[in-house]
């Protein structure tokens, strides 16, 4: 049975730039002090796909949920840049954050690096914006649409408490 969605991941350019951005915008902290790292190692590179990978790689702890960020070494990221996707464009394309005030935490944003997609709009009475991370990723900011989006009302929320974690 799945038990919940565990985490997004970022391939980034420069890891520990984009670690001080997640952690300075939306007070993700890392689970560990050091971060990890693997240079072609069969099991891993048989689970992901890859060949003789190389990366470095941190998990963050947020509020209600987890990132991980990957820098790889090798092979060479490949596709097309964040910043030059649309939100329109194919794939998994933002991630969103819940707010309770959009106009200060999307200039704190700017403040710390991230860049200018769209302007702070209420539509339908639900206020929200699209922006860039430092290196291109689309970050939604946006307050609780409806009673009914409570991240407390989430069936994995609910079904997890006194759920035993096997460690």
């Amino acid at each position: 049975m799945i038990l919940g969605f565990g985490h997004p991941a970022i391939v980034v350019n420069d890891l520990a730039r984009m670690m001080a951005f997640y952690r300075n915008a939306f007070n993700f902290r890392p689970l560990s002090q050091e971060f990890e790292s693997w240079d072609s190692n069969p099991a891993i590179d048989a689970a992901v796909g890859l060949s003789q990978s190389s990366v470095t790689t941190v998990m963050l702890a947020g509020h209600n949920c987890y990132l991980e960020l990957f820098e790889f070494r090798s092979p060479e990221s490949d596709g097309a840049s964040p910043d030059s996707i649309s939100a329109a464009g194919m794939g998994l394309r933002h991630l969103c954050f819940y707010t309770d005030d959009i106009p200060g935490d999307y200039q704190r944003l700017l403040d710390l690096g991230a860049q200018v997609l769209g302007r702070p709009q209420c539509e339908k009475g639900i206020p929200a914006v699209y922006l860039r991370d430092p290196e291109g990723n689309i970050i939604e900011l946006a307050e609780f649409p409806s009673k009914e989006e409570n991240l407390i009302n989430l069936d994995g929320i609910t079904k997890l408490q006194g759920y035993e974690i096997h460690v």
